[in-house]
């Protein structure tokens, strides 16, 4: 199953909560894609910086995701983080954007 296409490449690294859903900062926007690959923005802005660092995800669905010199905090309805040392592996087969 493909996921949503995005276009351009300036990703942060994702952060997957315990439901199977990937949230990650994308050309601009905090993303956040489910097990079902059904894309939703949470966040939507004009700036144009890259950001190439980690997006975190706290207790309480908050979101932290840096950009440039700033630090962004969001509340969202994400659950927990995914158990596991890299939830994007054998620990939450479901939330990885990458399994076919």
């Amino acid at each position: 199953m493909d996921g949503p296409h995005l276009a351009g490449h300036h990703t942060s690294h994702p952060a997957v909560d315990a439901s199977g859903t990937t949230v990650f900062w994308h050309d601009g926007r905090l993303l956040a894609v489910d097990s079902d690959m059904t894309l939703r923005e949470l966040f939507v802005s004009d700036d144009d910086r890259n950001v190439l660092g980690r997006t975190l995800l706290l207790d309480g669905g908050r979101v932290v995701q840096p950009l440039g010199s700033e630090v962004l905090v969001f509340r969202t309805d994400l659950a927990a983080l995914a158990d596991g040392p890299w939830p994007c592996g054998d620990a939450n087969l479901l939330g990885n954007p990458v399994l076919e």
